[in-house]
């Protein structure tokens, strides 16, 4: 009896921590207070307590998720574990190992500042993904239930009554919608398959082969997203003088397996003498992007690096997210010509009919 009530706790606490990880809004109101509170030189432990209080309302709702957070984060803080390792499974890694940057660089408030910031970018790149395939997606279903619909109420009607050569004017769309009849559940279902494959094999999926499929969509948005991450916490740390080699290790720790693999290869080229930028390129990964690689080839002898490496992470976010708008504009307006194509179609084969019921015996045998 104890072991299932110890399997359920488990289970309530990892679905716990999945609610907290996955509400975005929570999680980032308790960054901006802590950065805040640190700003002012305010202990870590007691901005915890006080987070805590806050947010149960004085104890009154202790079962809140962000409660229960602060809670652990608090009574882990006072046993002398790190604030990174207390957030450990209740927030991204992304988040996690800009955290630990912030820890070992002495500078958590500004890492919590960065991670708002590559929230709010992260929120900008996901509205022009949603612009780009959205729109069109839900314009595609919705012909295609049209064209479902249209050979069930009206093309398997007139192949039972009507002429052969009226059956025949209908032309190619026939044969489509017979596809959309037989088989377009199952094409709908291989796609969001697709869809969650993709999605769960983002962090892992590693090799030579991932490193080419980062270079285009959706693996590319990824990894923009990753690697500014990744920028933003080299930047703190070796603005705060950790050595590259060490501040490579730091956020090769905390990182999840795909982004581990990449700055290991990184870290081996550092360990032979080369600088960053140079790594980054040998190492093959297209990690954090070919054309940052080339400008941090240069920036990396400068002694400012860690300030250069900011500037150049925020440029290179800029321009990807301005890249990923136009493409989207794009996408949209490609996705709604053959959507249109396709309606055109439909109704010229319907015309079609029409022309040969029209026609002086057109209806009969």
């Amino acid at each position: 009896m104890s072991e299932l009530s110890q399997s359920l706790d488990e289970l309530q606490t990892k679905l716990i921590k999945l609610q907290f990880r996955s509400n975005r809004k929570n999680r980032f109101r308790i960054y901006r207070k802590l950065e805040g509170m640190l700003k002012t030189n305010e202990a870590l432990s007691r901005a915890l307590d006080r987070l805590y209080q806050n947010t149960s309302e004085m104890g009154k709702y202790p079962n809140k998720p962000a409660a229960i957070a602060l809670k652990e984060w608090f009574l882990k803080d006072r046993a002398g574990v790190t604030l990174s390792q207390a957030m450990e499974g209740w927030v991204p890694t992304g988040e996690l190992y800009m955290i630990r940057s912030g820890e070992e660089s002495g500078t958590l408030a500004k890492a919590l500042s960065s991670i708002q910031m590559m929230g709010e970018k992260s929120k900008e790149m996901k509205e022009a993904v949603t612009y780009a395939i959205g729109y069109p997606v839900f314009m595609f279903i919705l012909v295609s239930f049209v064209v479902y619909t249209f050979g069930v109420n009206l093309i398997a009607n007139m192949r039972a009554n009507a002429p052969a050569h009226v059956v025949a004017a209908m032309g190619s769309v026939a044969a489509f919608s017979d596809f959309i009849t037989a088989y377009g559940l199952y094409v709908v279902l291989a796609i969001v398959v697709l869809a969650v494959l993709i999605a769960s094999t983002l962090s892992v999926w590693r090799g030579s082969i991932r490193a080419k499929f980062d270079l285009y969509p959706p693996w590319a948005w990824y990894r923009v997203l990753q690697g500014s991450g990744f920028l933003l916490g080299l930047s703190s740390l070796l603005g705060a003088q950790v050595p590259l080699k060490r501040s490579l290790e730091i956020l090769e720790e905390q990182g999840n397996p795909w982004i581990k693999e990449r700055i290991s290869a990184a870290r081996q080229q550092v360990l032979r003498g080369r600088n960053l930028g140079e790594s980054l390129r040998i190492s093959g990964m297209n990690f954090p992007d070919p054309a940052v690689v080339i400008d941090l080839e240069i920036l990396s002898e400068r002694a400012d690096v860690g300030q250069v490496i900011e500037q150049v992470t925020e440029e290179w976010i800029n321009e990807q997210i301005l890249t990923l708008k136009a493409q989207a504009v794009v996408a949209r307006n490609l996705g709604m010509a053959v959507v249109g194509s396709i309606i055109a179609w439909v109704m010229s084969s319907i015309f079609n009919v029409v022309g040969e019921l029209t026609k002086p015996g057109g209806g009969g045998g």
